[in-house]
C-alpha cells in the first residue's frame, strides 16, 4: 500500500511506500523505519509507529505519531484524497498548511508557504484549506474528532494491531 502526496500544482512531493492497511479503508499503519521518499531523492523514516487517517470528503489528513514521550499529531491540509483500490494507492495534493499538536500545544505551520502559493490554487481550494486549518485547531483545542482522548485512530482492542502500535491517547 502507498500514500502519494503531490504538491498543489501536481508535482511529486513525497511517497510512503511501506504502509499497512487496517480494518478501515481510510486508516493506515506506518511501522517504525518505513521509508518516506521525498521528490528530491531524500529518504527518511520515523523511529516510532504512525497511524495515517484520511476522510474522503475532508480537506485534511491526520498522522498520529506514537512517540516514546507521548502521542503527537501532524495534520496536513490537503485536497480530498482519492483511493485507488486496484493500484492500492491513496493520492492527495498537499495545500501547504499544517497543524501540529503535542503536549506543548497546537501550532499552525507553513502559513508563509500557503500565502506564497495560494494564488495558483483554485478559489475553492483556498477557502477549504483555510476552513480545514481552522477546524483542526478548533478540534484540537476541544479534544474532539481525531484528538479525542482514547481517539478514533487506533483499532479497537478486538482488532488486529500491528506490532509496535501505540495505545490510544490518554
Amino acid at each position: 500500500m502507498k500514500l502519494v502526496s503531490l504538491h498543489g500544482d501536481g508535482r511529486p512531493h513525497r511517497v510512503w511506500d511501506s504502509v499497512e492497511e487496517t480494518f478501515d479503508p481510510w486508516v493506515f499503519h506506518i511501522p517504525p523505519g518505513a521509508p518516506v521518499l521525498e521528490a528530491d531523492g531524500r529518504v527518511w523514516s520515523s523511529d516510532y509507529p504512525v497511524w495515517a487517517v484520511f476522510w474522503p470528503d475532508r480537506y485534511y489528513q491526520v498522522f498520529q505519531l506514537c512517540k516514546p514521550e507521548g502521542i503527537a499529531y501532524y495534520c496536513n491540509v490537503i485536497t480530498p484524497p482519492v483511493y485507488d483500490a486496484e493500484e492500492r494507492i491513496v493520492r492527495f495534493r498537499d495545500l501547504d498548511l499544517d497543524v501540529y499538536v503535542d503536549g506543548a500545544g497546537i501550532r499552525l505551520l507553513d502559513e508563509e508557504q500557503f500565502a506564497a502559493r495560494r494564488s495558483g490554487y483554485p478559489p475553492e481550494w483556498v477557502r477549504e484549506a483555510l476552513a480545514a486549518s481552522h477546524e483542526l485547531v478548533r478540534l484540537a483545542r476541544l479534544r474532539r474528532g481525531p484528538f479525542t482522548p482514547g481517539g478514533i485512530l487506533i483499532p479497537p482492542a478486538s482488532a488486529r494491531r500491528p506490532p509496535g502500535a501505540c495505545a490510544p491517547a490518554p
